[in-house]
C-alpha cells in the first residue's frame, strides 16, 4: 500500500495490490437503492442519482446581462 498527500491545491494517490474495499458516507438526499458504480480502466465511475424529495428542491435561476 502506498499513499501520497499534498494539501495547498489538494493532491491525494493511492496505490493498493489484490482486493481493496472502501465505505463512502451518502450524502442526504441520495437514493442509495439506485446507487451505481463501475471500474474500467483504472478509473471508478460512480453515479449517486437524487431522491425524488431532493430533485424537488432544486431551484433555478435565471442570469440577466448587465
Amino acid at each position: 500500500i502506498e499513499r501520497q498527500v499534498e494539501k495547498k491545491g489538494y493532491y491525494l494517490s493511492e496505490r493498493s495490490y489484490g482486493a481493496i474495499y472502501r465505505t463512502i458516507p451518502l450524502p442526504p438526499g441520495v437514493d442509495g437503492e439506485k446507487a451505481q458504480a463501475s471500474f474500467k480502466n483504472g478509473v471508478l465511475t460512480i453515479k449517486l442519482p437524487q431522491t425524488p424529495e431532493a430533485q424537488a428542491k432544486i431551484k433555478r435561476i435565471d442570469v440577466k446581462n448587465g
